[in-house]
């Protein structure tokens, strides 16, 4: 029990060390420091890691043109995704949380078509698809029993060539998907799904509470209110309680 909570605590801190790594290195990370991760799970990951690897290097491709705070905001999806495609789900839910999304989404990306805002609204619905992706192999993931230990060996030549936040960033995430793992493992397995919630918002909140990163007003905004949404989806999911 101690060692899943253990697990828990280590996610979380993987992700704000990763979080804030990705934005001491401004988006420029290379394609190779987000296919560590996948090359790590491969071939043992199956379709699933090939998913990850598809969607975290589309991610990365664009995560350049993009701000920060907006790359990270969209990982908020995942918890969206999660309910509006819930065995437990209706399509009237689903169509509340994807209309709530598309509204914050349309409005961020007519800021970036006006040059109000950072970035390309082109960017931002590629970065969308591609965490729908990471979400699709998340959702098929089966334990991989062993891994293959290599492709760590790859962040050696990006800390050698002066690009030490992208190596940290691919071992937070390598670091974090290993969690995952074992946290699917223990007894705590059920909190796998929970952390699709977690580490999102504590992504964010990282960004928001770091001083030297900033985050636009609308960006905030949209983000809150995304979340607020997929509360509500998951409070609406809850069988209510019989009444005695």
């Amino acid at each position: 029990m101690l060692y899943a909570a253990l697990l828990v605590v280590v996610s979380i801190a993987l992700t704000i060390v990763g979080v804030s790594a990705l934005g001491q290195s401004h988006g420029e990370l290379p394609a190779l420091a987000l296919a560590i991760p996948a090359l790590w799970l491969l071939p043992q990951g199956g379709v699933s890691a090939w998913l990850l690897l598809i969607g975290l290097g589309t991610f990365g491709f664009v995560l350049p043109e993009q701000p920060i705070a907006l790359a990270v905001s969209v990982f908020m999806m995942l918890p969206v995704f999660a309910v509006s495609f819930s065995a437990k789900s209706s399509w009237q839910l689903a169509a509340l949380l994807i209309s709530i999304v598309l509204a914050m989404d349309v409005g961020l990306m007519a800021l970036q078509t006006e040059g109000k805002l950072e970035g390309s609204p082109t960017y931002t619905i590629i970065q969308i698809l591609a965490v729908g992706v990471i979400w699709i192999a998340a959702r098929s993931w089966r334990l991989v029993e062993g891994n293959t230990w290599w492709p760590l060996f790859l962040v050696i030549p990006l800390w050698v060539g002066g690009l030490g936040h992208a190596a940290l960033v691919a071992l937070c995430v390598t670091g974090l998907i290993a969690s995952l793992q074992g946290m699917a493992k223990s007894k705590l397995s059920e909190w796998v799904p929970r952390m699709m919630w977690i580490l999102p918002a504590v992504g964010f909140a990282t960004l928001v509470l770091v001083p030297w990163f900033e985050v636009p007003n609308p960006i905030l905004v949209a983000w809150l209110l995304v979340l607020g949404g997929a509360l509500l989806g998951e409070y609406l999911l809850e069988d209510p309680e019989e009444e005695l």
